[in-house]
């Protein structure tokens, strides 16, 4: 009985992903943004690991709420095309921009990884060599 109702199973419960999960975001991307003097409205691309469409306007909107300037234009993702590869899609997206011939030296690439089982980010800002 106790197989049959999943009572081994350990799940996420997807209702406090959608409600947290961006705002924990932004909120860690501001602590970033006070502490290294870093406004990513100058980036130049601006790679964020999306698990799902459902979260490209999400955050798109709360960014904007809060007043943090990242355009559409210089979003760069591949879900469309390779989906949710989970850790491994940071770097496919930036093998995939440096293949483009899109990026010139001196151009800044601002990555954002969530990892939504822990409510965490990891943010990186690379510079084009």
């Amino acid at each position: 009985e106790w197989l049959d109702k999943s009572v081994f199973a350990i799940k996420q419960d997807t209702r406090l992903l959608g409600e947290n999960i961006v705002p924990k975001g932004v909120d860690f991307l501001e602590t970033v943004m006070k502490k290294r003097n870093f406004n990513p409205k100058g980036v130049d691309w601006f790679l964020p690991h999306l698990s799902s469409e459902f979260f490209r306007k999400k955050i798109h909107e709360e960014l904007e709420r809060r007043g943090i300037e990242i355009p559409l234009s210089v979003w760069y993702t591949n879900l469309d095309r390779l989906g949710n590869v989970g850790a491994a899609s940071p770097y496919f997206m930036l093998e995939e921009l440096m293949n483009t011939g899109k990026l010139q030296k001196g151009q800044q690439v601002f990555m954002m990884v969530p990892e939504s089982a822990r409510f965490s980010y990891t943010y990186a800002l690379l510079t084009v060599v």
